[in-house]
């Protein structure tokens, strides 16, 4: 967690400055200091989409700002793959030894000799009883690869959710709506309304 730390202090460092030294004197933020993934050019918007998940721009937009968080990402992308490749190394070992046992009782049950069948049957379980030993470790480690793949990919969200949360913030602060276009809006209606009425014939 310290390194996530140390990324979101940087990022809201730099957010921060850019954001004070870059508005406008009617406070307004420009196009430019809005973020892609927010700009009301939906053309724009759609040639930028990576996966049309809001929180997933933002994210990459910092990325593609963030050399820490460049790294981060690209670590993780040569990593994601490990897990499953370690997975299915180990699984293709195990099924032959599991193809043999099942192949050499099936054939150990068709010995016609009762008493040679229950000797080969009790030295095959015999094996097959060392073979899970042997395998117990690494079937321990596996379920605790699985837990960390899980745990990875939870502070991965929290990181994207940390470090967006903040841009949404300031997009909702400096795009607030002007309620006087509200107001001025109503009283229009209204005045309609009333003209509308004065229209109206006795009924």
């Amino acid at each position: 967690m310290t390194n996530i730390n140390n990324i979101l202090g940087t990022i809201l460092i730099s957010f921060l400055l850019l954001s004070c030294g870059g508005q406008t004197d009617n406070n307004n933020p420009t196009k430019q200091e809005i973020p892609r993934a927010l700009q009301d050019d939906k053309l724009e918007i759609m040639s930028y989409s990576r996966s049309g998940d809001l929180t997933e721009e933002l994210y990459q937009e910092l990325v593609d700002k963030t050399p820490d968080l460049k790294k981060l990402e690209d670590d993780l992308d040569a990593f994601r793959p490990k897990p499953n490749d370690l997975e299915d190394k180990f699984n293709l070992y195990d099924s032959k030894s599991k193809n043999y046992y099942s192949s050499s009782n099936y054939m150990a049950a068709a010995i016609s000799d009762s008493s040679l069948k229950m000797k080969i049957i009790s030295l095959i379980a015999a094996s097959n009883k060392k073979y899970l030993s042997k395998t117990a470790e690494p079937n321990t480690l596996l379920n605790q690869i699985s837990k960390n793949d899980a745990t990875l990919n939870d502070h991965h969200s929290v990181l994207k959710i940390v470090l967006t949360l903040p841009i949404i913030e300031k997009y909702q602060n400096d795009n607030k709506p002007n309620k006087k276009e509200f107001k001025d809006l109503i009283n229009e209606q209204e005045k309609l309304i009333l003209r509308t009425d004065s229209l109206v014939p006795t009924y």
